[in-house]
């Protein structure tokens, strides 16, 4: 019998094709952007309440060293050099041609990268993924997040190359009123396109480490802890989610990644705190009962543990490269 794959519903949500439409304003963004990339600013979805959609060229640089969660979606072509990029403790080699998928909430690390290392990026906000994956079935999704780089697959390297044409199009037009419905349209051609391919071709997909369910339960519990960071960083409060004991919830941690559960959650929480601290938009105190820390002392000896500094420290060492 034939394996039936999961369905795709591909009706369009009308009202969501709709949002935002006239709220479109045209502007650069700084972070990393060179060759003249191109953004459309979308009101909504980001701590700072400024997000994008944009298309340009980048390098990568600020994400070198130290591990990023990001709060936008991405699809990203290496077009120059190589580099090596850990996504949620999982390894990818980029190099010309390979095709990278990021999605909000992904902690993200650029641990090497060449001199002439370059990608072209479509980063689009947190809504307008929502909305391009609506129709899509969980399983699908997971499979995209599961997979989600391509190395010497000429099909989807020239399917990214097409799509980036035709908004480079639309992007260098001032006027256009329509560009969040035109980068819409594309990220869910390119996400149905993308799972079939990888469907079709399951020599193509990357090894998994472990049985089906263990990478199951390890992708919920990525999932939970991208939604319940601030609520707890214990383990145990993780394994019930799951419904396993705590043992064997640091079992499949350490075989996935390598690292204990515990200090997948502390990494994790670190980096939102780092996030948190550096926009200024509230209080170390307010961030403390944000996080569930017992009191303020404890979130800065919880902070400096992990970090060898006082969240005051950071702050401070941060500025500079803010200006």
């Amino acid at each position: 019998m034939q394996r039936q794959r999961p369905a795709l519903r591909t009706t369009y949500n009308k009202q969501g094709m709709e949002k935002d439409k006239d709220k479109r304003t045209t502007d650069i963004i700084p972070d990393g952007i060179t060759n003249g990339g191109i953004a459309a600013s979308i009101k909504g979805g980001s701590p700072t309440g400024n997000t994008s959609v944009s298309l340009g060229t980048r390098s990568l640089e600020r994400w070198l060293s130290e591990a990023k969660v990001m709060y936008s979606g991405m699809i990203m072509i290496c077009r120059t050099g190589s580099a090596s990029i850990r996504v949620n403790f999982s390894m990818w080699k980029l190099s010309a041609g390979s095709v990278l998928t990021l999605f909000p909430n992904d902690m993200v690390t650029l641990t090497e990268r060449s001199e002439d290392f370059s990608v072209e990026v479509l980063e689009y906000n947190a809504t307008l993924l929502r909305e391009a994956s609506l129709q899509m079935e969980q399983t699908v999704y997971s499979q995209l997040r599961a997979d989600r780089c391509r190395t010497e697959s000429p099909i989807v390297t020239n399917i990214i190359n097409d799509m980036f044409s035709l908004l480079k199009i639309y992007f260098d037009q001032p006027e256009c009123m329509c560009l969040d419905q035109l980068v819409l349209l594309q990220l869910k051609a390119f996400f149905v396109g993308f799972y079939d391919y990888i469907y079709r071709f399951p020599q193509k997909r990357k090894p998994e480490e472990g049985s089906p369910r263990v990478r199951e339960l390890f992708n919920l519990f990525m999932m939970y802890l991208e939604t319940h960071f601030k609520d707890s960083r214990d383990v145990t409060y993780y394994a019930s989610l799951l419904n396993i004991t705590p043992k064997y919830l640091n079992i499949i941690a350490q075989r996935i990644t390598g690292n204990t559960v515990k200090a997948l959650i502390n990494e994790y929480v670190v980096m939102q705190l780092k996030l948190s601290l550096c926009s200024g938009n509230t209080s170390m105190k307010m961030l403390a009962g944000e996080y569930n820390f017992s009191d303020l002392s404890f979130f800065c000896r919880y902070f400096k543990q992990h970090t060898g500094m006082t969240p005051m420290q950071f702050v401070k060492s941060e500025a500079p490269k803010r200006t």
